[in-house]
Protein backbone atom coordinates (compact mmCIF):
# COMPACT_ATOMS: atom_id res chain seq x y z
CA UNK A 1 0.00 0.00 0.00
CA UNK A 2 2.85 2.41 0.87
CA UNK A 3 4.54 1.74 -2.47
CA UNK A 4 1.41 2.98 -4.33
CA UNK A 5 0.98 6.13 -2.21
CA UNK A 6 4.37 7.65 -3.05
CA UNK A 7 3.96 7.68 -6.88
CA UNK A 8 0.35 8.87 -6.53
CA UNK A 9 1.41 11.73 -4.25
CA UNK A 10 4.21 12.69 -6.64
CA UNK A 11 1.80 12.69 -9.60
CA UNK A 12 -0.68 14.92 -7.74
CA UNK A 13 2.04 17.41 -6.80
CA UNK A 14 3.28 17.51 -10.39
CA UNK A 15 -0.27 18.08 -11.67
CA UNK A 16 -0.85 20.91 -9.18
CA UNK A 17 2.39 22.64 -10.20
CA UNK A 18 1.58 22.27 -13.90
CA UNK A 19 -1.92 23.70 -13.51
CA UNK A 20 -0.69 26.65 -11.48
CA UNK A 21 1.96 27.45 -14.10
CA UNK A 22 -0.56 27.60 -16.94
CA UNK A 23 -2.91 29.91 -15.03
CA UNK A 24 -0.40 32.74 -14.64
CA UNK A 25 0.06 34.20 -18.11
CA UNK A 26 2.98 36.25 -19.33
CA UNK A 27 1.14 39.56 -18.76
CA UNK A 28 -0.12 38.94 -15.22
CA UNK A 29 -3.52 38.22 -13.81
CA UNK A 30 -5.56 41.05 -15.36
CA UNK A 31 -4.93 40.50 -19.08
CA UNK A 32 -8.68 40.31 -19.73
CA UNK A 33 -9.15 43.81 -18.30
CA UNK A 34 -6.46 45.51 -20.36
CA UNK A 35 -7.29 47.33 -23.58
CA UNK A 36 -4.95 47.33 -26.56
CA UNK A 37 -5.31 49.23 -29.83
CA UNK A 38 -5.13 47.22 -33.04
CA UNK A 39 -5.55 50.27 -35.22
CA UNK A 40 -5.87 54.01 -34.75
CA UNK A 41 -8.54 56.44 -35.84
CA UNK A 42 -7.57 57.90 -39.23
CA UNK A 43 -8.95 61.41 -38.81
CA UNK A 44 -8.86 64.01 -36.03
CA UNK A 45 -11.67 63.76 -33.52
CA UNK A 46 -13.11 67.11 -32.39
CA UNK A 47 -12.41 67.89 -28.75
CA UNK A 48 -16.10 68.60 -28.09
CA UNK A 49 -16.85 64.90 -28.73
CA UNK A 50 -14.32 63.57 -26.21
CA UNK A 51 -15.15 63.45 -22.51
CA UNK A 52 -12.40 61.24 -21.10
CA UNK A 53 -9.27 59.33 -22.07
CA UNK A 54 -7.05 56.57 -20.74
CA UNK A 55 -3.79 54.99 -21.79
CA UNK A 56 -3.55 51.43 -23.03
CA UNK A 57 -1.66 48.82 -21.07
CA UNK A 58 2.14 48.67 -21.15
CA UNK A 59 1.81 45.05 -22.27
CA UNK A 60 0.27 46.13 -25.61
CA UNK A 61 2.34 45.91 -28.80
CA UNK A 62 1.67 49.49 -29.85
CA UNK A 63 1.17 52.51 -27.61
CA UNK A 64 -2.29 54.00 -27.63
CA UNK A 65 -4.74 56.37 -26.04
CA UNK A 66 -8.38 55.39 -25.80
CA UNK A 67 -10.67 58.37 -26.24
CA UNK A 68 -14.12 57.99 -24.68
CA UNK A 69 -16.72 59.99 -26.58
CA UNK A 70 -19.86 61.65 -25.27
CA UNK A 71 -21.77 58.69 -26.74
CA UNK A 72 -19.60 56.27 -24.70
CA UNK A 73 -17.66 54.96 -27.70
CA UNK A 74 -14.04 53.97 -27.14
CA UNK A 75 -11.78 55.11 -29.98
CA UNK A 76 -8.06 54.35 -30.19
CA UNK A 77 -5.72 57.16 -31.17
CA UNK A 78 -1.99 57.42 -31.80
CA UNK A 79 -0.51 59.41 -28.88
CA UNK A 80 2.31 60.71 -31.10
CA UNK A 81 -0.01 62.72 -33.37
CA UNK A 82 -0.26 66.48 -32.72
CA UNK A 83 -4.07 66.55 -32.58
CA UNK A 84 -4.10 63.73 -30.00
CA UNK A 85 -1.54 65.60 -27.88
CA UNK A 86 -3.79 68.69 -27.96
CA UNK A 87 -6.83 66.68 -26.86
CA UNK A 88 -4.88 65.17 -23.99
CA UNK A 89 -3.65 68.59 -22.85
CA UNK A 90 -7.17 70.03 -22.88
CA UNK A 91 -8.62 67.11 -20.91
CA UNK A 92 -5.98 67.11 -18.16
Amino acid sequence: MASLQTPLLAALILLAVALQGTEAGPYGANVEDSVCCREYIRYPLPLRLVKYFFWTSDSCRRPGVVLLTIKDREICADPRLPWVKKVLQKLR
